[in-house]
């Protein structure tokens, strides 16, 4: 699976341990047209890519040596929603949820970082959700996009040396 599917999946899972009884929504028409009052979502915003440079040299799990060139820079930016007809359950859920968070995951071996950063509170007349209260939080995936070439070995390379002629 790539970096979306991966970050989605643990923002998910997050919300899941930090008490959210169903599964979050991941549409945002879809958690709009919701009749419900206890409510999750993650929500992909934006994703921004920037070309890269930079280049590592390291040795694989099998021994092989590697040399490893990021090609962009990749920043994915969810939305996480929480909502509640109980305001302290509200909050107790997004506590939990701030502690469960990992501060990053390994996506085929390479790790990104998961930023949460502005959370923004809401009365039940400041959103169009059935909840008493919501809080949406913005979270930043911080990532790349690596290609990796083998390296020659140097017993493949067969050296002549004449000396005195």
């Amino acid at each position: 699976m790539g970096m979306f599917t991966e970050c989605q999946e643990e923002l998910i899972r997050a919300l899941k341990e930090a008490g959210c009884e169903k599964e979050p929504f991941t549409s945002k028409k879809r958690m709009e047209l919701s009749a419900e009052s206890r409510i999750s979502a993650v929500l992909c915003e934006e994703e921004l890519v920037e070309r890269a440079s930079g280049k590592k040299v390291y040795t694989s799990a099998d021994g092989a040596r590697l040399k490893r060139i990021k090609l962009y820079d990749r920043n994915i930016t969810y939305t996480v929603v929480i909502g509640d007809y109980d305001q302290k359950r509200a909050e107790q859920t997004y506590e939990s949820f701030l502690e469960g968070l990992a501060t990053g995951i390994y996506v085929d071996g390479n790790y990104v970082a998961l930023e949460p950063s502005e959370a923004q509170w809401m009365g039940e007349k400041d959103h169009i959700l059935h909840a008493k209260v919501a809080v949406q939080l913005q979270v930043s995936c911080q990532g790349g996009l690596y290609q990796d070439y083998e390296m020659g070995k140097i017993t493949d390379v067969n050296v002549d040396i004449r000396k005195g002629e």
